[in-house]
């Protein structure tokens, strides 16, 4: 949601947030028009037409715009960085988790093949473990 304590100059030019350059002058065109014409016979006109510039001269300029847009959705921004770090966290356990479970399942298999070929491959044991532990039998 919006920082409530902000003027929020995309409702004040009746845009979205993502409309681009030519969107906020086209609004900002069409709603000073009707303003001006306003200003005669309402007494209103005047400090609204004084807010819609204000909301022009922000969003028209792209640098001005990005800090305002900062500010106004704060708090949009900061709930998305928190999901981005749970979904981030979510892969990591994901990830942690199938390599653990791969892993286990290699060395089960070579512990379940090396019981059950000990007697196949005690000879090639011997004759590559023996050098490092001399008078020693495998």
């Amino acid at each position: 949601m919006a920082n409530p304590r902000i003027v929020d100059y995309y409702a004040v030019l009746a845009i979205p947030p993502s409309a681009d350059l030519m969107g906020i002058e086209a609004a900002y065109t069409r709603l000073s028009d009707e303003l001006v014409r306003r200003s005669n016979v309402d007494d209103t006109a005047n400090s609204a037409l004084d807010r819609l510039n204000e909301a022009y001269d922000v969003l028209a300029n792209p640098e001005s715009r990005r800090q305002y847009d900062e500010v106004l959705f704060q708090t949009e921004i900061e709930i998305l960085k928190r999901q981005q770090e749970r979904e981030d966290r979510r892969r990591w356990i994901v990830r942690a988790s199938i390599f653990s479970a791969l892993s286990g399942i290699v060395l089960l298999q070579s512990a379940v093949l090396l019981w059950i070929g000990w007697d196949y491959i005690d000879g090639g044991v011997a004759s590559i473990l023996g050098p490092l532990w001399p008078g020693r039998v495998l």
